[in-house]
């Protein structure tokens, strides 16, 4: 990830014109099916282009190359240009027969046939010190020789024999989605060997499938550049990704593609068959030797593939493996809570050798309890294990042996270690997609005073499913391609003169199709993928847009995340010091996420207020705080929590409650606001305790500004007697 200060403009051309069909060189001019796509599809004839313009870029890279080397080490002895001429001192063609066994190499007349028929393109060259990078040979019928295709490497380059493994390929991609959701990717382009198309057959497409649903383009060609270690290289037979973001929006890939490794196309075991024919045919040390390492090679990756080396465990692959074959119905998992703090203490190499210390602590646990080997265990991620049974495990003893296991691992001291690990727990019982319901019961009580969750039929509906998430995700980045960020306002009642006093602004978001998205059905992910920042960054442009000029008061949200960051900060003071009244603008303070730093809040609200900015307090009730904050605070208003208003008619308690804010309000000179009065019952209560606001359905709904028949502006506003106003 690099960070590109004052760039104005960056054009990223993949071309496939009709002359050179996107591919630089001369090799077989007249047959190349190179291309490009996004998300209409394929394009013969395209160009994929960007255009950037912002002060900053954050660019991402990655690049799987998939090729494993299987050889002993050799040296280029003699070349001209693209011709190989001798390898250790022996000629190319000779070194090619006796490592291979090919007896006569040939020349094709299209890359289908290449891929298909052409013995040599299946083993690459990779080069020594050079970060994985490999060239392809082929033969030049015309010139009789061994040839590059269109690059050429110096002479006293070493390399390695190596084969492409379809096994790699997969454990790359899913090493890829599995941290690229840390770097911001608002675009990402993808550009992919045609050999990955036709000799690794479906592999291509699960390199790309993770990514659908977002903006992803790219093209299929020969010779691919990417920087590896700081290095720029020219690659043959790689899939090469480059993300590029002016903003901080993030990218989830799907890692269910995954499930299904039986559909890979995996031909290894025709490049085996393949070597050990050769070997029978004219076998030597060197051809013995390259079949041996060309299998415990396989099995290596294999291994790597599913198992976590630093704790010993089965990672996810492993998981969804095994689940099909003997269906799992209860899983616990822990999760390390502190675990960004130990790494920050001890560095990543010793975090990762505490993560194996925990690890066979649990395990040895599990065996002392669990005699037969009921229960599994794997490794998710750096910071999460989990174990599971089948229903050969009655619930009971399972619950048994997570009390257990919560008793003795909650907080953990490891020996030599002055730190305490702490760990929280959830419990997920008889449901699908155990992982992702326990991953987001986490999320979704991440702010609970409890180490121990149980997620079970009952909650069954309670956290988002990955889909579900993803359609958000659509709408949410739709919305801000779209300028579907939308402030809706809600009237606010003035009981003592029997109208409308100010408005508060309200979030929206608008869909392509027109439906009309409350807060309630996207905030959570927004915040969960780090959208919120842009969607309250376009909302407060309009309302104060909308504003700049008008004399209407208007109550605006922020939050804890907005206070908490300096770009938003900065936002707001930009906005204050351009609009004309911003003695007209509230702003209510949430609890939505803890403040970082007390102080910070105070340096805020002190600042804004030389601006004439009033403050208010929202949801009061529902645990922000305590008195001695607020009354450093000193809000002008007090918003009181709708969940205790709107059962004010049914409930002594909310009554008491209310009795009692309203005490406090007034004693510390606040105007209470009572939110969520929903009918006349809750109204009678407001009016009888003498507050002086009331917000909610009984009056106002929430409207676009062009509803509110604000003087000067377009649109009606319908009157239902003297103190109910339906908007």
């Amino acid at each position: 990830m690099t960070s590109t200060p004052a760039l104005r403009h960056l054009i990223i051309l993949i071309p496939k014109p009709s002359w050179s069909e996107g591919i630089a060189g001369d090799i077989l001019p007249l047959n190349l099916p190179s291309y490009v796509f996004n998300g209409e599809g394929v394009l013969d004839h395209a160009i994929v282009a960007a255009a950037l313009g912002g002060s900053e870029l954050t660019v991402y890279n990655e690049v799987n190359i998939s090729h494993e080397a299987v050889s002993e080490k050799y040296t280029l002895t003699g070349c001209e240009g693209s011709y190989w001429d001798s390898v250790d001192g022996l000629p190319a063609e000779t070194w090619l027969r006796e490592q291979l066994g090919i007896e006569r190499a040939g020349s094709y007349g299209s890359w289908q046939e290449i891929a298909e028929n052409d013995e040599i393109v299946h083993f690459p060259m990779i080069l020594e010190n050079h970060h994985g990078a490999s060239r392809m040979l082929k033969y030049d019928a015309a010139a009789g020789r061994i040839s590059q295709y269109f690059s050429r490497i110096p002479v006293n380059t070493q390399f390695r024999i190596g084969y492409t493994s379809p096994t790699a390929c997969i454990q790359r991609s899913y090493e890829i989605c599995s941290t690229i959701g840390d770097t911001p990717i608002e675009n990402l382009f993808v550009y992919s060997c045609l050999f990955r198309r036709l000799y690794l057959h479906n592999c291509a497409e699960w390199e790309l499938s993770p990514f659908r649903g977002y903006h992803v383009c790219g093209a299929f060609i020969l010779g691919e550049i990417s920087n590896l270690d700081g290095v720029n290289e020219f690659l043959n037979g790689a899939c090469c990704l480059v993300g590029t973001a002016e903003n901080e929006v993030f990218i989830r890939p799907d890692i269910e593609v995954f499930d299904n490794l039986g559909e890979i196309a995996d031909d290894t075991q025709d490049l085996l068959n393949y070597v050990l024919k050769k070997q029978r045919e004219a076998v030597n040390r060197k051809n013995e030797y390259l079949m041996g390492e060309l299998l415990k090679k396989q099995q290596d990756v294999q291994e790597k593939l599913t198992l976590d080396l630093h704790t010993g465990l089965g990672n996810y692959i492993k998981y969804k493996e095994e689940n099909k074959l003997r269906p799992y119905d209860k899983l616990v998992m822990i999760q390390i809570e502190n675990a960004e703090a130990l790494r920050s203490q001890r560095g990543q190499d010793q975090y990762l050798k505490l993560l194996g210390q925990i690890a066979d602590q649990i395990q040895t646990f599990l065996r002392s309890v669990v005699q037969d080997q009921g229960l599994t265990s794997y490794l998710l991620n750096e910071e999460t294990l989990f174990s599971v049974a089948g229903p050969a495990m009655s619930e009971e003893q399972f619950m048994s042996i997570v009390h257990a296991l919560f008793d003795k691992f909650q907080f953990v001291k490891v020996q030599g270690l002055l730190e305490t690990v702490i760990c929280r727990f959830v419990v997920v019982l008889h449901q699908k997609d155990m992982v992702e319901r326990a991953l987001n019961t986490l999320h979704a009580n991440r702010r609970r005073q409890t180490s121990f969750l149980i997620c079970d039929h009952d909650d069954a509906n309670g956290a988002l499913s990955s889909m579900e998430e993803f359609k958000i995700i659509d709408v949410l980045t739709r919305a801000l391609e779209n300028d579907g960020v939308v402030p809706y306002f809600q009237g606010i009642w003035d009981n003592e003169t029997q109208s409308v006093s100010h408005y508060e602004a309200l979030m929206r978001i608008i869909d392509v199709d027109g439906t009309v998205y409350a807060p309630g059905y996207f905030m959570d992910t927004a915040k969960k993928y780090h959208l919120y920042s842009y969607l309250s960054e376009r909302m407060y442009e309009k309302v104060f847009s909308l504003f700049n000029a008008r004399m209407e008061c208007i109550s605006l949200n922020f939050s804890a995340y907005d206070i908490n960051s300096v770009k938003m900060q900065r936002l707001i003071f930009d906005q204050l010091k351009k609009i004309n009244h911003p003695s007209q603008f509230i702003l209510e303070i949430l609890e939505d996420e803890p403040f970082r730093d007390v102080e910070t809040l105070h340096t805020f609200i002190r600042q804004v207020r030389q601006y004439g900015v009033q403050i208010a307090i929202d949801d009061f009730g529902s645990g922000y705080s305590n008195f001695l904050q607020l009354m450093d605070i000193h809000p002008d208003y007090l918003k009181i929590d709708g969940e205790i208003i709107r059962h004010l008619h049914q409930s002594e308690t909310n009554r008491k409650l209310l009795r009692a804010i309203t005490v406090l309000g007034r004693e510390f000179d606040m105007k209470i606001v009572a939110e969520f009065v929903e009918n006349k019952a809750i109204q009678d209560y407001i009016l009888d305790y003498g507050i002086q606001y009331s917000q909610g359905f009984y009056f106002c709904k929430p409207a676009d500004f062009d509803q509110l028949a604000l003087p000067g502006c377009p649109g009606s506003v319908r009157q239902g007697g003297s103190h109910h106003v339906s908007i």
